[in-house]
């Protein structure tokens, strides 16, 4: 793994069960270290966009894949209101995905170079986007402490300076209080955190608001935060990517 991927990863979803579209998609987040789930259902989909942050939502616009619907249900969502998202389209429904919320587009027949250059531009904003949110993904273990219930152990899938996002071996309860501790890649004190569940679902993710934090805590999360993001800020695009320029939504 070079540089690159270690220091960036950006995380996505694919909404597309055509085997064309895939093998395209899949080359190109590859090379941008761009983290894709696939799903080839429109339930699974909406499932994902309304509850887990995506810094990219790749949509293949065909009518049977309800693409506006889960459009619809991103911008729609706490977690995804602004994050990119990309249409893979045919020739004349470019105006429905723009009107949808899309912001750029890829045409079929699906060309590589072509793309490439689309998620280009579509990564410099993911990066915009992830610096604005100040949200950094981890895979960090911890043990919740519902306060008034059990414990319950987690892993923390990312972090900013008001909340964090979990993944837990089972689902927490809504509006309830929680207490956690963990350590940050790096430092070596732990943080000690209070917060509320603001949101769950089924299958144990969780989101966070922290509700208290010492003011040491507090200073060192900003501390580790604003060293992460200062990464983005140094990204360099993947050698070898097309470096034709192109604007949102156009090709």
């Amino acid at each position: 793994m070079d540089m690159y991927e270690e220091n960036i990863r950006l995380d996505g979803l694919l909404l597309s069960p055509d085997a064309q579209v895939l093998g395209i998609i899949n080359q190109i987040v590859d090379t941008f270290a761009i983290k894709i789930e696939v799903c080839g259902e429109v339930e699974p989909a909406l499932e994902t966009v309304t509850h887990r942050h995506l810094d990219a939502l790749i949509v293949d616009w065909h009518r049977a894949y309800a693409p506006n619907k889960v459009v619809f249900a991103a911008r729609s969502s706490s977690p995804n209101s602004n994050s990119t998202i990309v249409a893979v389209v045919d020739r004349g429904s470019e105006t429905h995905a723009l009107l949808s919320g899309v912001n750029f587009l890829i045409h079929k027949p699906l060309d590589l170079e072509h793309a490439e250059r689309c998620m280009r531009a579509a990564y410099g904003t993911m990066l915009q986007q992830r610096r604005r949110a100040a949200r950094v993904t981890v895979d960090l273990p911890v043990v919740v402490r519902v306060i008034g219930g059990n414990q319950i152990e987690a892993k923390i899938i990312d972090v900013s300076i008001g909340g964090l996002a979990l993944r837990c071996t089972q689902s927490l309860p809504l509006n309830r209080n929680i207490s956690a501790a963990f350590s940050l890649p790096g430092a070596e004190s732990s943080i000690c955190l209070c917060g509320t569940v603001v949101n769950t679902d089924d299958k144990g993710r969780a989101g966070i608001r922290f509700s208290f934090m010492s003011e040491e805590d507090r200073c060192l999360l900003h501390e580790w935060l604003a060293n992460e993001l200062a990464k983005l800020d140094n990204a360099e695009f993947p050698a070898g990517v097309a470096m034709g320029k192109i604007s949102p939504a156009m090709s």
